[in-house]
């Protein structure tokens, strides 16, 4: 056996700088920082004059992981207010339907269902929409930097002749993501 000749404390200031480098390393982030979501849809004026739609299971997809783990449930039950998918003249940027606190990091994928929905027509006359079984999903780059916010507008594009029909359902695609 050869003879290792540096003393111990530098063999013991080695070692305890190479376990603070493995800690930070592979522990999991341990900062937090919020999502904000917004909700806005591409529908041409008529017949409908609020879609009020409220939305539950939020999820978000850690980037990296596989497709079958990974997922961060921001919210299960219905979050957030009713809010209004359909842009009004007073109103520029839309209202959030979600503010979470989570663990800052890199999130590839956001999925979210439809729970509640109310059609007001121009006739004034409200219709409640049965809620959407199949969750809105999209791939998408969302950063949550640590105490900063990530945010996310969804614009959705429902079908005009299923709201409108005598008995409303939602048909929604997501036709753009935005992360900024």
């Amino acid at each position: 056996m050869s003879d290792y000749r540096l003393p111990y404390w530098r063999r013991l200031l080695f070692v305890a700088a190479l376990l603070i480098i493995l800690v930070l390393t592979l522990a999991p982030s341990v900062t937090k920082g919020n999502i904000n979501l917004r909700v806005y849809a591409l529908i041409p004026r008529g017949a409908v004059t609020h879609f009020f739609a409220s939305f539950s299971d939020v999820q978000l997809h850690t980037a990296g992981l596989p497709e079958s783990s990974g997922w961060l449930k921001v919210a299960q039950n219905s979050v957030g207010p009713n809010v209004d998918l359909i842009p009004q003249s007073d109103q520029l940027i839309p209202r959030e339907i979600l503010s979470a606190s989570i663990t800052s990091g890199r999130y590839d994928s956001i999925r979210m269902t439809f729970s509640n929905s109310t059609l007001v027509l121009d006739s004034g006359q409200k219709a409640s929409v049965p809620p959407v079984t199949s969750p809105l999903s999209a791939n998408t780059i969302v950063s949550v930097p640590p105490n900063g916010n990530g945010d996310v507008l969804f614009i959705l594009s429902l079908d005009y002749s299923l709201l409108i029909s005598t008995s409303p359902s939602v048909s929604a695609e997501i036709a753009q993501v935005t992360s900024f």
